[in-house]
């Protein structure tokens, strides 16, 4: 019976590889992993003996199970398909032990974290707040942050991609207010009948002396008239992902961005994401071309959650590397500790903690060689690193925070002592996104 793991299966088959072909041949070709976890080895050197692939077919299904291909287990230069394969621009290196070899993951679900375009700076700045964990205030800073750029004369756009546990819209907009359709509406429907305007509502903190804030909201008036639609409209959105045609739904988030703002004159675009690791939280870590605000706590289940994350950002990292791309989007990452006692031992242990997961999967490693001038590393003091958290102060006003019960919630002398330190994070994150120098006035 045979017993080697999920996890076992790249290591196995590269040791065996290896010790049959050799470690270059096998540094020079590429792993594909399809849906189930079943992997097959495209080598980039010629077949020369028939007997020998069959050898390697033989053995890799052996040593390897159900996580070998039943039907090509190996392929070679020359063999169909091969060359598509070998010259992907999706593979990324990955290391395994003392051994480097590049890997193509095939999914179903969460084929975005694999899979997205990563984006440069993008105009108007536009900020994610996005968490590993729920119940941490990410949108009730997002709430907060609009409403204290608004009474600064900012106009704000604001997306909820919180899909599947929408709050922002019910949050920022009145009963009145709300559009007839959503940002869902707009991303599954093929035609031309819902546009921008259908989706855009206008918030409460909207002042004629002030800035503007327009809220897109998940879903608009028609989940109220119609609740037993928005599961399946999820799931098709989930289907369309899924689909023969799928792994676009970043670029369609980017368009229908890029329509909201070009029809409008906005400042920034706050975006609040899915929390976790599903699917439908990827888009806007890592396709919008954001700056992207990391939430959490000083809690062990926070930081676990975070490595998984930034473990698969690192392979995003290693590809755009590979093939020649900028991988400057590793600098607009922004962890957030939230819900602070602003007490010094938990502040550092959270400041720590994040250094060493960008140290190990966000930064370039150091080498004993002459140091690279164009590498990304930063000391762990340096204010001006991506590590370096913003922090909110704990405050038990806003346990209930329902600003559309108490609209006093989002008024200056209310939040100004909690969020002030974030706000002047957040100004200088738009200062630097968009050359706004009026940001911090």
């Amino acid at each position: 019976m045979n017993t080697t793991t999920f996890d076992e299966a790249i290591p196995k088959l590269i040791g065996f590889l290896e010790e049959r072909m050799g470690s270059a041949p096998v540094s020079e070709g590429v792993i594909v992993r399809d849906v189930q976890g079943r992997l097959c080895f495209f080598s980039n050197s010629e077949c020369k003996n028939e007997n020998d692939r069959s050898a390697l077919e033989e053995g890799i299904a052996s040593l390897l199970g159900p996580y070998a291909r039943t039907d090509r287990p190996i392929a070679f230069k020359g063999d169909f398909g091969s060359e598509r394969i070998l010259t992907s621009l999706e593979s990324a290196p990955i290391q395994v032990g003392k051994s480097v070899v590049r890997l193509i993951d095939r999914r179903l679900v969460g084929s975005t974290w694999v899979e997205s375009e990563t984006l440069e700076r993008k105009t108007p700045a536009r900020i994610v707040f996005a968490t590993i964990k729920g119940g941490v205030g990410r949108s009730t800073a997002l709430c907060v942050c609009a409403a204290d750029l608004a009474r600064r004369g900012k106009n704000v756009l604001i997306l909820d991609l919180d899909l599947e546990a929408p709050g922002v819209g019910n949050l920022m907009l009145d009963e009145d207010a709300m559009p007839d359709y959503g940002i869902v509406d707009f991303l599954i429907e093929e035609n031309s009948i819902i546009t921008t305007q259908n989706i855009i509502g206008v918030s409460r903190l909207t002042d004629p002396s002030g800035g503007r804030v327009d809220v897109v909201p998940s879903f608009g008036k028609g989940a109220t008239r119609h609740p037993e639609n928005v599961i399946p409209k999820i799931s098709k959105l989930h289907a369309d992902e899924s689909s023969e045609n799928g792994g676009q739904l970043a670029k369609r988030i980017n368009e229908s961005i890029d329509k909201l703002t070009s029809a409008s004159n906005y400042d920034v675009v706050l975006v609040d994401s899915r929390a976790g690791l599903a699917e439908l939280a990827a888009p806007a870590i890592v396709g919008l071309g954001a700056n992207v605000l990391l939430f959490g706590t000083a809690q062990k289940q926070t930081m676990e959650g975070y490595r998984s994350l930034f473990s698969a950002l690192q392979i995003l990292a290693q590809r755009d590397l590979y093939h020649d791309r900028s991988a400057e989007w590793r600098m607009m990452l922004k962890p957030v500790y939230a819900k602070s006692s602003m007490s010094s031992p938990n502040t550092r242990q959270f400041s720590t903690q994040f250094y060493e997961l960008f140290s190990e999967f966000i930064y370039d490693m150091d080498s004993d060689e002459a140091p690279d001038p164009d590498a990304l590393m930063f000391a762990e003091m340096d204010p001006g690193a991506p590590h370096a958290a913003l922090t909110i102060a704990f405050s038990s006003s806003f346990i209930d925070f329902e600003p559309t019960i108490e609209p006093n919630q989002l008024t200056a002398p209310f939040y100004e002592q909690a969020y002030r330190p974030f706000l002047n994070g957040i100004d200088k994150i738009i200062k630097n996104s968009s050359g706004d120098n009026s940001a911090n006035n």
